[in-house]
């Protein structure tokens, strides 16, 4: 989750400037002006759900060097799947679409699609810290050296990563007011 704090648009409104505020109440503006806080709202949710996800792949990278210290291989496969896989999740929350439309687009990008796009990048935290729980037990099976138990955790972790995977997939339809 975010920062304890405010939420995210919140902020983006409080650090708007007196130009801006004024602005903000022009007939027309307002509501553009309005949907360029969502998305930075939204841009500021997502740079924190990559810092969390960085924590995580930087777990599963030092989970991965014990387990090849240890000499686990039946774990390698599900760990090298893993790792390769948290990367290419951290890329697409950092380089999905924030919901910008532009002028002569067939599809426009609404406030309440906006809403649904942030409701559902919020959620993805849960997500984060269900791998990072994953993470440890993995480490957990480590430490006590018992190479079956391993084998299951890194499956697990590769098991939760594809669940990750496929729920950032619907991220498109959220965003079109699809889903």
């Amino acid at each position: 989750m975010p920062a304890p704090g405010r939420e995210p648009l919140d902020a983006a409104k409080g650090g708007m400037r007196a130009l801006e505020q004024l602005e903000a109440m022009i007939p027309g503006f307002s509501g553009y002006k309005e949907k360029e806080l969502r998305r930075e709202a939204d841009r500021l949710l997502r740079d924190a759900l990559v810092s969390e996800l960085e924590e995580t792949s930087s777990a599963i990278d030092d989970a991965y060097g014990d387990i090849t210290s240890a000499k686990i291989a039946s774990a390698y496969p599900a760990m090298n799947t893993a790792a390769a896989m948290m990367d290419r999740i951290i890329g697409r929350v950092q380089s999905d679409d924030y919901g910008y439309a532009g002028f002569f687009d067939a599809v426009k990008v609404k406030e309440a699609e906006l809403d649904s796009l942030y409701a559902f990048d919020k959620a993805l935290f849960d997500d984060a810290a269900a791998l990072s729980g994953k993470v440890e037990a993995l480490e957990a099976a480590v430490d006590s050296g018992d190479a079956k138990a391993v084998g299951e955790k890194a499956a697990e972790l590769r098991k939760a990563l594809d669940a990750l995977d496929l729920k950032l997939n619907k991220r498109k339809s959220v965003m079109m007011g699809l889903a």
